[in-house]
């Protein structure tokens, strides 16, 4: 058994990263809950199509989790900044960031589903929901709850698979904090189910 290197950068919440106003919780759900992603095969389509997004709209994703009929991204888009001159020009540039962003990712991954299936013109998403992320407390407690994600819906056994579940950024997070910073988070920012319906 290895001895867990307990410094600030690896038990610790960077969280130092939220600033507020720049962040993003979007849940997108398949038309009638059907479950098009049941299938690796398929969530690997969805994950290429969202990585390729991701590059080409500069959308700097914190948090993601992708599950059989829904998913969940928190996210910033467009350049963050402390200071923010005209934050009405950045609140459109983000409307407008986002929903260019979530009208390719819910056509590209459409596209490429229904091709698989050959299925042409079939309806794959129901719609999408945003949120803006109110303060730290929020952004932390949104993060949470993608974390525990793949639990709740039964795609893991307990919270502990959760951390390691494939098509999330859950191992990532568990790599760079480890289980004890993960905890201390649930610990700080408790998950209270008052999030959007799924």
């Amino acid at each position: 058994m290895h001895d867990i290197k307990h410094n600030d950068e690896h038990i610790n919440r960077p969280h130092h990263i939220y600033i507020e106003g720049s962040y993003y919780f979007i849940t997108g759900r398949c038309l009638e809950g059907h479950k098009y992603f049941i299938e690796n095969e398929r969530k690997d389509i969805f994950v290429s199509v969202l990585k390729n997004l991701q590059k080409e709209l500069d959308i700097k994703i914190y948090s993601w989790v992708l599950l059989d009929n829904h998913y969940h991204i928190l996210c910033a888009l467009g350049e963050l900044t402390f200071s923010i001159p005209f934050k009405s020009n950045i609140e459109k540039s983000h409307e407008a960031t986002l929903a260019k962003f979530m009208k390719r990712l819910h056509s590209v991954t459409s596209l490429l589903l229904n091709k698989l299936d050959n299925e042409k013109g079939r309806q794959i998403w129901y719609q999408y929901f945003d949120y803006c992320i109110r303060n730290k407390a929020d952004f932390w407690k949104h993060f949470n709850y993608i974390i525990k994600n793949p639990f709740k819906h039964g795609l893991t056994k307990n919270l502990k698979e959760a951390f390691h579940y494939k098509y999330s950024s859950n191992p990532t997070w568990f790599k760079r904090f480890g289980m004890d910073g993960l905890n201390d988070s649930f610990i700080r920012y408790p998950v209270t189910e008052v999030f959007i319906e799924e």
